[in-house]
């Protein structure tokens, strides 16, 4: 009995175990190839690496389509597998050309078993080694869109026949399976990175208008300084310390002399001039940690922490130097001057005590303040007048 049948039957048999053993491995390894790999090249030369290790070829590609040009995302050969220096391949070229644009345009694979002698492999534009000499591109598929192809080629003619091109073609789903979900992910998280930056820039610039309407909150429009608010607000804050340190405090409130005439001669306009410029001429002569405010109309209000009758007499004396010193012309007018009612009041303690609250020493002093300044005012205008608000120690 002939059993020459029967051998070549089992060794049929038994290369198409290994193909398939082989072929698992490689779709295992395929498996392995995470998501959590940031850059598209280095994934698929990862799956690239495990279909090299467990096929029989020379070299595996994958050339992705962007618009009309199909660009190699990732390739391998065996020599670079080994640590060889590998074949220079072209980055890209027009969809269309060759016989991997053959199998991108009609998603059918393509086959030259003999690339030296096939007029398809030698019209494609790439500098691909003269030893290749079989070649099977297998469009990476996704139901009806073609994502690009998947090239594997061989140093031997006629070195793929059908069994090889069906397991390539179920391997070249797997790929575009992995490709299409890894793409979701990053594009995801991307699409979550751009939403982050966009709500901490959205944040960021709430914090800013949230920082502007809290400053517009205490700034007056106008003078740009202080306004009413902050001035009750800190002062209060100013005072609680200075009575616990025992420590002395002025105030000093100021009215322009008519100010209404401005306003009725040259127009509100005029008037707002004059206020923003005695703003600034009476911020040029405050302290760091001095308080000055708009206290209305044309009043402004200081709180100088630390500072006995003297000093705030003297400040006072600036004050009326550096008013005299203004001058506006208006509609072609003269030179239009402004003096300043001014009144004092000086916080003076003695010895520890239990002082009042340091809302009812601020109403205090703003009262007294108001009052000498009104004395200033029954005394011709343009001067000054003082008063002191003694908190004495009483064992």
């Amino acid at each position: 009995m002939d059993l020459t049948p029967f051998a070549e039957a089992y060794r049929e048999t038994n290369r198409r175990m290994v193909q398939l053993l082989d072929f698992l491995s490689a779709l295992h390894a395929l498996s392995e190839v995470g998501p959590a790999v940031t850059d598209q090249r280095k994934m698929l030369d990862q799956a690239l690496k495990g279909l090299l290790e467990n096929q029989n070829m020379s070299r595996c590609s994958v050339f992705l389509c962007e618009h009309d040009q199909l660009v190699n995302a990732a390739g391998l050969s065996w020599a670079e597998l080994i640590g060889l220096p590998g074949q220079a391949v072209r980055r890209a070229f027009p969809v269309g050309d060759g016989v991997m644009g053959r199998a991108v345009t009609t998603g059918v694979v393509q086959y030259s078993s003999d690339c030296r002698n096939d007029p398809a492999f030698l019209s494609l534009p790439a500098d691909i080694s003269p030893a290749v000499s079989s070649l099977i591109s297998v469009p990476i598929r996704i139901a009806d869109n073609v994502l690009g192809v998947l090239n594997v080629s061989h140093t031997d003619s006629d070195a793929f026949g059908p069994d090889e091109e069906r397991l390539l073609t179920l391997y070249a789903h797997f790929l575009g399976q992995m490709l299409v979900n890894w793409q979701h992910v990053h594009n995801l998280e991307e699409q979550v990175g751009q939403r982050t930056r966009e709500l901490e820039s959205a944040l960021e610039e709430a914090r800013e208008l949230q920082q502007r309407f809290q400053s517009l909150a205490v700034l007056d429009d106008l003078t740009g300084l202080h306004n009413r608010r902050f001035f009750f607000a800190e002062a209060r804050a100013i005072l609680a310390r200075g009575l616990r340190q025992g420590s002395a405090a002025s105030l000093i409130l100021l009215d322009l002399d008519h100010f209404k005439r401005i306003n009725d001669e040259f127009g509100h306009a005029a008037g707002d001039q004059v206020l923003q410029d005695v703003a600034l001429a009476l911020g040029q002569l405050v302290r760091e940690g001095d308080v000055l405010s708009r206290y209305g109309g044309e009043e402004f209000v200081l709180l100088l922490p630390g500072t006995d009758l003297d000093g705030a007499i003297g400040l006072g004396k600036r004050i009326r130097q550096a008013l005299a010193g203004l001058a506006w012309v208006f509609d072609d007018s003269g030179p239009q001057r402004i003096t300043a009612s001014i009144g004092i009041c000086t916080l003076v303690l003695e010895g520890p005590r239990r002082h009042p609250p340091p809302g009812d020493v601020l109403e205090n002093m703003l009262a007294r303040a108001d009052l000498t300044m009104y004395a200033s005012k029954d005394a011709g205008r343009n001067c000054l007048r003082v008063s002191t608000l003694e908190l004495l120690d009483n064992p």
